[in-house]
């Protein structure tokens, strides 16, 4: 009973744990906004077409003045943060171009 109507931000929600975090929220009953890079076509969180389940919010947290503007709009109870940087070998060849 304590996620149910609880507003909860996670950032990364695109990716593998945020949208397991995000499903098991939102089955709990939470009100979830995501904030992340977009999401892959062959992602879980397309699986679960989490998009229509959640406010969903392409943004990259490098963007802090963005990032406090939609924290504030949402005036979230509880974050987490989970964006971050896969550590494969493309995403460290690409880690200066995002």
């Amino acid at each position: 009973s304590f996620w149910k109507k609880k507003r909860v931000f996670i950032t990364g929600h695109t990716g593998f744990k945020g949208a397991w975090l995000s499903s098991v929220l939102l089955e709990l009953g939470a009100v979830v906004t995501g904030f992340a890079l977009q999401e892959e076509e062959d992602s879980l969180f397309a699986g679960l077409s989490l998009s229509k389940k959640l406010q969903h919010i392409v943004g990259d947290i490098r963007e802090q003045d963005v990032l406090q503007k939609v924290i504030e709009l949402h005036k979230p109870e509880v974050i987490f943060h989970l964006a971050a940087q896969s550590l494969d070998p493309e995403a460290i060849r690409n880690r200066n171009t995002h």
